[in-house]
Protein backbone atom coordinates (compact mmCIF):
# COMPACT_ATOMS: atom_id res chain seq x y z
CA UNK A 1 0.00 0.00 0.00
CA UNK A 2 1.82 3.50 -0.96
CA UNK A 3 0.41 6.10 0.78
CA UNK A 4 1.06 9.64 -1.08
CA UNK A 5 -0.76 12.10 1.27
CA UNK A 6 -0.05 15.86 2.32
CA UNK A 7 -0.63 14.61 6.21
CA UNK A 8 1.31 11.79 7.14
CA UNK A 9 0.98 12.09 11.09
CA UNK A 10 -1.13 9.64 11.60
CA UNK A 11 0.27 6.98 9.63
CA UNK A 12 4.12 7.78 10.76
CA UNK A 13 2.74 7.55 14.57
CA UNK A 14 1.00 4.28 14.05
CA UNK A 15 4.40 2.62 12.15
CA UNK A 16 6.19 4.21 15.26
CA UNK A 17 3.68 3.78 18.66
CA UNK A 18 6.00 0.43 19.34
CA UNK A 19 9.03 2.41 20.22
CA UNK A 20 6.54 3.62 23.51
CA UNK A 21 5.37 0.65 24.92
CA UNK A 22 7.66 0.81 27.92
CA UNK A 23 7.11 4.26 28.57
CA UNK A 24 9.22 6.72 26.09
CA UNK A 25 11.77 6.80 23.66
CA UNK A 26 15.46 5.83 24.43
CA UNK A 27 16.98 8.68 25.93
CA UNK A 28 19.80 8.09 22.99
CA UNK A 29 17.16 8.36 20.57
CA UNK A 30 15.88 11.73 21.96
CA UNK A 31 19.50 12.81 21.29
CA UNK A 32 20.05 11.82 18.01
CA UNK A 33 16.53 13.40 16.74
CA UNK A 34 17.00 16.68 18.85
CA UNK A 35 20.70 16.59 16.88
CA UNK A 36 18.55 16.32 13.61
CA UNK A 37 20.20 11.98 12.76
CA UNK A 38 16.83 10.99 11.63
CA UNK A 39 18.46 8.40 9.15
CA UNK A 40 17.06 5.31 11.07
CA UNK A 41 13.87 6.77 11.43
CA UNK A 42 13.71 7.29 7.30
CA UNK A 43 15.15 3.92 6.96
CA UNK A 44 12.07 2.61 9.19
CA UNK A 45 9.60 4.32 7.35
CA UNK A 46 10.46 3.16 3.98
CA UNK A 47 11.14 -0.45 5.08
CA UNK A 48 7.32 -0.41 6.62
CA UNK A 49 6.38 0.03 2.64
CA UNK A 50 3.42 2.60 4.06
CA UNK A 51 5.45 5.19 1.94
CA UNK A 52 6.03 5.77 -1.18
CA UNK A 53 9.17 7.38 -2.13
CA UNK A 54 8.68 10.54 -2.32
CA UNK A 55 6.23 10.86 0.59
CA UNK A 56 9.59 9.59 2.53
CA UNK A 57 11.61 12.40 0.80
CA UNK A 58 9.17 14.91 1.84
CA UNK A 59 9.05 13.76 5.59
CA UNK A 60 12.78 13.69 5.64
CA UNK A 61 13.23 16.64 4.53
CA UNK A 62 10.72 18.01 7.05
CA UNK A 63 12.64 16.30 9.72
CA UNK A 64 15.63 17.44 9.08
CA UNK A 65 14.92 21.46 8.68
CA UNK A 66 12.85 20.76 11.89
CA UNK A 67 13.36 17.99 13.85
CA UNK A 68 10.51 18.87 16.31
CA UNK A 69 8.14 17.04 13.59
CA UNK A 70 9.63 13.98 13.86
CA UNK A 71 9.24 14.22 17.67
CA UNK A 72 5.71 15.34 17.64
CA UNK A 73 4.75 12.55 14.78
CA UNK A 74 6.05 9.84 17.52
CA UNK A 75 4.33 11.63 20.96
CA UNK A 76 1.07 11.50 18.78
CA UNK A 77 -0.50 8.58 20.55
CA UNK A 78 1.18 8.76 23.87
CA UNK A 79 0.00 8.83 27.51
CA UNK A 80 0.14 12.21 28.90
CA UNK A 81 3.11 11.33 31.21
CA UNK A 82 5.08 10.16 28.22
CA UNK A 83 4.69 13.38 26.36
CA UNK A 84 5.89 15.33 29.38
CA UNK A 85 8.70 13.61 30.01
CA UNK A 86 9.61 13.46 26.45
CA UNK A 87 9.15 17.50 25.97
CA UNK A 88 10.90 18.62 28.96
CA UNK A 89 13.78 16.02 27.95
CA UNK A 90 13.37 18.08 24.49
CA UNK A 91 13.63 21.29 26.22
CA UNK A 92 16.60 20.29 28.05
CA UNK A 93 18.56 19.62 24.72
CA UNK A 94 17.17 22.99 23.24
CA UNK A 95 18.72 24.92 26.69
CA UNK A 96 21.87 22.94 26.20
CA UNK A 97 21.73 23.77 21.93
CA UNK A 98 21.54 27.43 23.13
CA UNK A 99 23.96 27.48 25.62
CA UNK A 100 26.30 25.95 23.42
CA UNK A 101 25.80 27.82 21.04
CA UNK A 102 26.37 31.61 23.58
CA UNK A 103 29.43 29.77 24.71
Amino acid sequence: MQVESSDYRDLVAAVFSYEFVDGGIDPDSLRRIHAGEIAEWVTALDRSGMFGKTAIATLSDKWQRDPRLLLEALLDDVDDVTRRRCLVAWSVLDSRSEFTRIG
